[in-house]
């Protein structure tokens, strides 16, 4: 398994190519095209292995102007760069923009190779060294080696594997989903499709399912192979190559292969964006640039939130506006160039891959600003606020570019300094859960407010207007709004604490017409739409009271949308139980005889000791429940 990955960068035609074959033996230029210009077109890939065991990948990339798109393919999974600048010509145009593009993708480590030694005296070799020295200083490569070589006749290849050997190794994020650019792609008749590059994060196995993206479709690894070498099993930092079957034929170079869900597609991101100090343009706002991401490149217009312009050496937040959705992770590098003429102007991080701010939000700085951080608790705490809504744990370690892992302990530390709280399985900022506060005791007061006779208000209709889209959570909301002190739970309902039903003056007019009313009704219980209508332009008013006599016990309900007054109706059952008295059974004719009523409220008395448990219907007649009585 690989150890290093190194891009073999710089000016066209200062003896890249040439340098990887003396180290490797590996011709990287298998095109007949490439063999015919004598120029690299596509990144090439080769292993060195290395004095004291391990290996390092040298991926080729190309040098010509033309070509910086593949170059930038090549790169992206690259850790560091060995930097190639000939004796003979020096630093190039090239050479200035490939060490730019490699800082910009933030690379650490890496050294200067001084190829064709061969062609050069001592004088003119001490000079190139002291333009590359000069040209590194203020880089990542400042103080790094700057060897000199020639493949041709050998003189420091030794001392530059030595060199290779000694670069320290990068840490590598095995713990976040997989992720693969796909740099190269050919198909295998009858077998699938072969798709290569570098395992930027996590680890694939033989058998996995993977989602492409930008999608759609899905593919699953068939075989997985490593410089050759069949595995089961590759990590973040190896070069591989999978075979895969499903929607295989539907992957194009520049896709990425990733974990299924573990990926954002998005067309809009808010990136801090920097502009190279040697840029030969400014980028003013609502530019058009190219956009290159990982092995993908896209064209999109740059809108400022503080600016109308950005000038070369600066530095500042901005949102890219895609032609095409791309697929992306936050902290994710990229690069931009100018539009026309096509030239490298600068690049950055992607921060927040579902932006849904107002561009003059006054905090918008401060929360990019965290975001861009390397402080794990910052970022996740810009990504907790930056919702007012819950967030699974998969949906912020993905926003502050964390593991699942990282993500979980960075979530409880915030938890324990009050700023983060866990819902279900969700997490809200403490901002986020005192607005669902507010609102909650807002909405508690007006509907007390409209309806007060009423115990209280659906819980579950609550928790849908706070959380209309997590249903699932209403019952840990109002456990925590409880236990804030914003609201009391009974039987399904939530209410302000210290709230009592009680009635108005107007209400109770209402519930005094109402007691005489269906007093006067006796066994004949009346429609509750004809009681309503009654009532004319306060049928809502009745309605309300009606509910709370019922909830009282003062009206019982019958069926087909009626009530009865409870005084007639025990008078009613103590008939029944006399009638009882009489005879083993009774028929609805008699109860309605001794009664006095019509056949249907007869009918509906009856029926309704029936649910009661009171009586039991046996053919025509009804039976006395004793056990019941």
């Amino acid at each position: 398994m690989s150890r290093l990955i190194l891009a073999v960068a710089g000016h066209v035609d200062h003896g890249k190519t040439a340098l990887v074959k003396a180290l490797t033996g590996t011709d990287t230029d298998t095109l007949a095209e490439e063999k015919r210009r004598g120029l690299t077109i596509e990144p090439g890939y080769a292993v060195l292995p290395l004095p004291g065991g391990g290996t390092a990948d040298l991926v080729d990339v190309p040098g010509h102007e033309k070509f910086i798109r593949n170059m930038l393919a090549g790169a992206a999974g690259a850790d560091g760069v060995l930097l190639a600048v000939a004796a003979d010509e020096g630093i190039m145009p090239q050479t200035r923009e490939h060490l730019a593009l490699c800082d910009l993708l933030g690379m650490e480590r890496g050294m200067v190779a001084i190829t064709k030694a061969d062609l050069a005296d001592e004088n003119r070799l001490a000079q190139v060294k002291a333009d590359c020295a000069a040209l590194t200083a203020g880089t990542f490569l400042a103080g790094a080696p700057i060897l000199t070589v020639s493949a041709r006749t050998g003189l420091g290849l030794d001392a530059l594997r030595a060199a290779i050997a000694a670069l320290p190794p990068r840490r590598r994020r095995t713990g976040l989903p997989f992720r693969l650019e796909v740099d190269r792609l050919f198909p295998l008749r009858g077998r699938g499709t072969v798709a290569a590059g570098t395992v930027s994060a996590g680890q694939v196995s033989t058998g996995d399912v993977l989602a492409l993206y930008p999608g759609p479709g899905s593919v699953r690894v068939r075989e997985l192979q490593c410089h050759g070498a069949d595995a089961e099993i590759l990590e973040a930092g190896s070069r591989a190559a999978l075979l895969l079957t499903g929607d295989a034929g539907a992957i194009r170079k520049g896709a990425t292969l990733a974990a299924p869900g573990s990926m954002c597609l998005t067309d809009r991101v808010d990136v801090q964006l920097t502009l190279l100090a040697d840029s030969p343009f400014s980028v003013k706002h609502g530019a058009r640039l190219h956009l290159h991401h990982g092995a993908a490149a896209l064209l999109c217009r740059c809108v400022f939130f503080d600016r109308a312009e950005l000038l070369p050496g600066q530095t500042c937040f901005a949102q890219l506006r895609l032609d095409a959705p791309m697929a992306a992770r936050a902290g994710d590098r990229f690069v931009v160039r100018f539009f026309s003429p096509v030239t490298t102007v600068g690049g950055g991080l992607l921060l927040d891959l579902s932006p849904r701010h107002r561009k003059k939000d006054p905090g918008l700085a401060d929360r990019l600003s965290a975001l861009a951080s390397p402080d794990p608790l910052r970022r996740m705490a810009a990504a907790l606020e930056g919702r007012a809504f819950p967030q699974s744990l998969e949906e912020l370690a993905m926003a502050a570019g964390l593991s699942q892992t990282e993500g979980q302990t960075v979530l409880r530390r915030l938890e324990q300094a009050g700023k983060a709280l866990p819902l279900g399985a969700f997490w809200l900022s403490a901002a986020a859960m005192e607005a669902l506060e507010r609102r909650a005791a807002a909405l508690l007061d007006s509907w007390h407010a409209a309806r007060p006779l009423d115990p209280g208000m659906a819980e579950q209709a609550l928790c849908t207007r706070l959380l209309p889209d997590h249903s699932g959570l209403s019952e840990a909301l109002s456990a925590e709004l409880e236990k804030l002190g914003t609201l009391r739970r009974r039987d399904g309902m939530v209410f302000r604490p210290g709230f009592r039903p009680r009635y108005t003056p107007e209400l109770a007019k209402i519930r005094d017409r109402l007691e005489v009313l269906y007093r006067r009704a006796g066994l004949e219980a009346p429609e509750d739409a004809a009681v309503e209508d009654a009532f004319g332009p306060d049928a809502s008013a009745c309605r309300q009271v009606m509910a709370a006599m019922t909830r009282q016990g003062i009206l019982v309900p019958l069926g087909a949308g009626r009530r009865i007054h409870r005084c007639p109706l025990s008078r009613a059952r103590a008939l029944l139980l006399e009638l009882f008295q009489d005879a083993p059974t009774l028929t609805l004719a008699r109860f309605r005889d001794r009664a006095g009523v019509g056949r249907k409220y007869a009918l509906l008395l009856l029926e309704h000791w029936d649910q009661e448990g009171l009586t039991r219907r046996a053919g025509n007649y009804r039976v006395l429940r004793r056990d019941n009585l």
